[in-house]
């Protein structure tokens, strides 16, 4: 009895181990499997994914090409722009001249109004331009 127990305590361990091998080769080989089915999905849509690549790889260059040809108009403009620039500030700087002579040109008027030198139809009201 001794002998059939000593035989099945060596046995019993050797089966569990065994057992379990088996399942883990199995686990293992399903997952190659299911790693096979997806690798293959993956190569399917590997042409479409290209594909969308290089389309956005087309726009892309567009987008550049128009950057470009924007950046080429911006520098072509900006001696106009630059004159403009400077043709408003003199503009600006003519218009308060202007203003300031109105704003005196008024309360001359207004003076001449009070002595009694104006015709009598006059009634504008000049100056109060704010600068």
């Amino acid at each position: 009895m001794s002998k059939h127990l000593q035989l099945v305590s060596t046995i019993v361990p050797l089966l569990i181990v065994a057992v379990g091998l088996v399942s883990w080769v199995f686990t293992l080989r399903a997952d190659i499997t299911t790693s096979q089915v997806q690798i293959s999905e993956l190569k399917n849509e590997l042409p479409t994914v290209n594909e969308s690549l290089t389309e956005t790889q087309i726009e892309i260059n567009k987008l550049s090409n128009q950057i470009a040809e924007l950046i080429e108009e911006v520098n072509n403009n900006s001696p106009s722009i630059e004159k403009l620039k400077r043709d408003l500030a003199v503009a600006n700087d003519q218009m308060n001249t202007i203003m300031s002579d109105h704003n005196g040109f008024g309360d001359a008027l207004k003076e001449l109004g009070k002595a009694g030198a104006l015709p009598s139809g006059e009634r504008r009201d000049y100056g109060g331009y704010g600068y």
